[in-house]
């Protein structure tokens, strides 16, 4: 049976958010290690790259080392761009067998999601949470709206994102090659004709990118 790995991305700056978000405390412990614990106790995840930050790469060495982290294969360093970041983690993985993608910045999932995924990509070859789109959407020109858009077809995506390791490597160096970036993998995959799942992801599953996101995180843990 194909193995499946964990590949979490923790490489950014966190300019929106103003600093290091991956390093921020949430229960006492770094959203980072959050993730991390995630992925270690998934009975279904072998092994597990972590993508750090160029700059903070001693801190990312020192947190996994304090938490007793059993299943890393390695911490790399990340690229200016998410794809660079992803590409960097997946050097480290075997040929063969199927990976679960995650933003570190998204603490607050669990092991029981990460098996779901897997599951599902095994027999789609790509999958993703997301949840339906709920708000009014409107389409703008500078302060005026000029247009509804019709949000029955859109759902917005999560992470983690579950991929056959075979798939995403065509997918990011198709990508690589046509000098194209993208702010998830799913769409570097969608470009070479594959669809990928949607699996209904639990709205809990929110990425810190602003100081109100964190608090919305703290009260939630």
């Amino acid at each position: 049976m194909p193995t499946n790995y964990g590949l979490i991305v923790a490489a950014g700056q966190g300019n929106r958010y103003g600093g290091y978000k991956q390093f921020v405390p949430l229960a006492g412990e770094p959203i980072l290690v959050h993730s991390v614990r995630a992925f270690e106790r998934c009975h279904m995840i072998s092994g597990l790259v972590v993508v750090g930050p160029p700059r903070r790469m001693a801190l990312v060495r020192r947190l996994l080392r304090d938490n007793g982290t059993r299943k890393l294969i390695g911490i790399v360093r990340g690229g200016e761009t998410r794809a660079e970041s992803v590409e960097a983690g997946l050097a480290l993985l075997p040929a063969r067998g199927f990976v679960a993608v995650h933003d570190a910045a998204r603490p607050i999932i669990h092991s029981g999601l990460l098996s779901k995924g897997l599951r599902v990509c095994r027999g789609a070859g790509a999958a993703t949470y997301g949840h339906p789109v709920t708000d009014t959407l409107k389409r703008t020109e500078g302060r005026d709206i000029v247009a509804t858009v019709d949000r029955s077809p859109l759902v917005a995506v999560q992470t983690p994102q579950f991929f056959s390791i075979e798939l995403l490597r065509r997918a990011h160096e198709a990508a690589r090659k046509a000098r194209f970036d993208a702010t998830d993998d799913c769409e570097l995959v969608e470009r070479l004709g594959v669809r990928p799942v949607w699996i209904p992801g639990p709205r809990t599953n929110i990425k810190l990118t602003t100081p109100d996101d964190l608090i919305v995180m703290r009260a939630l843990v």
